[in-house]
């Protein structure tokens, strides 16, 4: 019987594959761990689980959904401003105007000022005839046709109550509004 061959991995000398070390250096001969045993044992019990946590919930009916589950929407709370309160919060200090309205959703009451021709904003301003306010408007964007239709019967300078939310406080720019509703 002839006896097969391998070469040594550490010193590459030829020896027999059944020899427990390299006779040249004396380096172990290990067998590859595909040719180990307990590598073929553990594919087994591994193969064996995902079976049966694949199919462990077979034999059970699903669950019916219950009718109306869904939780229902938070209601969105509304503090009422004057749009003058806005003006003297931002003059004061815009950084504390910024931090305490940014993200709120306000009622807004005020008069109507400039009117974009292209339908897309609204500004919502002090009294016409307060003149410490003058040039100041609340920068209100239309989100729909309706409201869009509601301002295409109003006039400049008509009072006017819009409800939404503040998106962005600037120094600059004042404030800018996403129209929920204008009553």
């Amino acid at each position: 019987m002839a006896t097969k061959l391998t070469t040594c991995k550490v010193c590459g000398a030829e020896m027999a594959s059944s020899a427990k070390s390299c006779p040249k250096c004396g380096a172990k001969n290990k067998k590859p761990i595909y040719k180990k045993w307990w590598l073929y044992l553990l594919i087994l019990v591994a193969v064996i689980a995902a079976i049966a946590g694949g199919s462990g919930n077979s034999g059970s009916k699903p669950t019916p959904a219950k009718p109306d589950n869904t939780p229902a929407e938070p209601t969105i709370e509304y503090v009422h401003y004057n749009v003058t309160d806005l003006f003297d919060a931002l003059s004061d200090n815009p950084l504390k105007a910024q931090k305490d309205f940014k993200g709120q959703y306000v009622e807004l009451e005020g008069f109507l000022g400039t009117i974009d021709s292209d339908g897309k904003y609204i500004g919502v301003g002090a009294n016409p005839n307060d003149y410490s306010y003058l040039l100041k408007d609340v920068l209100c964007y239309i989100q729909n046709d309706e409201q869009l239709e509601q301002i295409m019967e109003m006039s400049k300078d008509d009072p006017i109550v819009v409800r939404g939310k503040i998106t962005d406080v600037g120094e600059i720019l004042g404030y800018k509004l996403k129209i929920d509703s204008i009553n």
